[in-house]
């Protein structure tokens, strides 16, 4: 079958067409051939698209998210955060991968990325639990250890100032530095804080009956921290402490071996001296 063609404007239309359809002009009786189909298969032409080889796929997030859930295995998961963000890049990883074949590979680097941020994850809820147990318990035998140091130290101060107002101060006390110039007590302690907790010393020239007083304290640097009871003591050699929150204690505060509950518990002051004495 022919087609034919406008002699004026060149259209090509059908062959019983009278008029050209873009012109109007008569339809010449010149014909052109149709375009014949080639036999067998045709494949249309398109564009020549470049494909990307394996080694030339992008395989940073996949190696990333592996790299990442090396360590947090390694590190038992110890950092919570890491874990996340390793597994974050491995599902966008694997995203990619999925959605975009020709650019992006690495899939089982990515695969055991996800795999070893899932297992630390699973490593990390038995450690946050012993962490949850075992770091109040360390915390309160820090307290412990503070305080009972805290006693000790007050315990010495008293004697030194006994020996201070026998010898050097001809009666009187001493501050600190007066102790400490007699090699009365160590230098860190005269310093004012030793063990978590912050020393002073008031020197009393009449405490009301003619005779010469002083009043030690210790305070938590930190209350809660390093410490919760403040300690004081003077003259008497009474040890006296107790819950302050962070402020000093007084004359008025209990011993530290008095309990409402057990009165007859034997005194922390008496441990307390046995330990100063055993140093």
């Amino acid at each position: 079958m022919k087609n034919a063609k406008c002699a004026k404007c060149g259209f090509v239309g059908w062959p019983d067409a009278e008029f050209c359809k873009r012109c109007g002009a008569s339809m010449a009786s010149t014909v052109v051939p149709a375009v014949e189909q080639p036999a067998g298969n045709f494949t249309a032409p398109y564009p020549n698209y470049h494909v990307a080889s394996p080694a030339e796929l992008k395989k940073g997030l996949a190696i990333a998210s592996l790299v990442i859930g090396i360590l947090n295995f390694f590190l038992l998961g110890i950092f919570g955060v890491p874990i996340i963000v390793g597994i974050v890049l491995s599902v966008v990883a694997l995203n990619k991968i999925n959605r975009y074949p020709h650019e992006y590979g690495g899939k089982s680097l990515a695969v055991g990325g996800l795999v070893t941020n899932i297992v630390s994850a699973v490593f990390l809820i038995p450690v946050m639990l012993i962490a949850a147990i075992a770091i109040p318990n360390l915390l309160a035998a820090r307290r412990a250890a503070n305080e009972g140091a805290a006693m000790n130290a007050l315990i010495k101060i008293h004697g030194a100032e006994q020996t201070f107002q026998a010898t050097r101060g001809n009666g009187y006390y001493g501050t600190l530095d007066d102790l400490r110039n007699e090699s009365l007590i160590a230098p860190e302690l005269a310093g004012g804080i030793r063990s978590g907790y912050r020393f002073s010393v008031q020197i009393v020239v009449d405490r009301g009956d003619g005779q010469p007083g002083f009043a030690a304290v210790a305070v938590p640097t930190e209350y809660r921290s390093s410490g919760r009871r403040s300690f004081f003591i003077d003259e008497t050699g009474v040890l006296r402490g107790d819950d302050s929150h962070g402020n000093q204690a007084n004359r008025y505060t209990p011993p530290v071996n008095f309990d409402r509950n057990y009165p007859e518990r034997r005194s922390e002051t008496r441990r307390s001296s046995q330990y100063a004495d055993d140093e």
